[in-house]
């Protein structure tokens, strides 16, 4: 069942969220079930976030984070990007996001979703509305 939030309880629900996020982590397949399950992708980047990770605010009545871009990442295995894992400082999986390319819906958007090993992967958006 879904419950109705004001906009003030949603933002502090994603200030949550935001202050538990350290990393990005960036993998190959299909999202799993969970943020608790291990991937069966491949994982082929990693990117640690300042803290805070982002800004919190409000397009009109949807509570946003979003975090700070852009962002060069050094890829450690190639592969075609599917989705993002945010992580806590010990590695446990928070959330998990689809990615795409300028242009499409996706909350996380890449430069491009193929990558290769010794390469680089830039996020030109990142935004978790709630």
């Amino acid at each position: 069942m879904s419950v109705p939030l004001s906009l003030a309880c949603r933002q502090a629900r994603l200030l949550a969220v935001r202050d538990l996020i350290s990393e990005m982590w960036f993998y190959t397949d299909a999202l799993p079930a969970t943020p608790e399950t291990t991937p069966a992708g491949t994982k082929v980047a990693a990117d640690t976030l300042a803290a805070p990770a982002g800004a919190i605010g409000a397009s009109g009545y949807v509570a946003t984070l979003t975090i700070s871009v852009p962002r060069v990442t050094s890829v450690i295995a190639g592969g075609l990007i599917a989705w993002v894992r945010f992580v806590d400082g010990a590695g446990a999986g928070l959330m998990d996001l689809p990615c795409g390319i300028t242009g499409g819906t996706e909350p996380v958007i890449l430069t491009a979703l193929q990558v290769y090993a010794g390469g680089e992967i830039q996020v030109i958006s990142c935004v978790i509305s709630e």
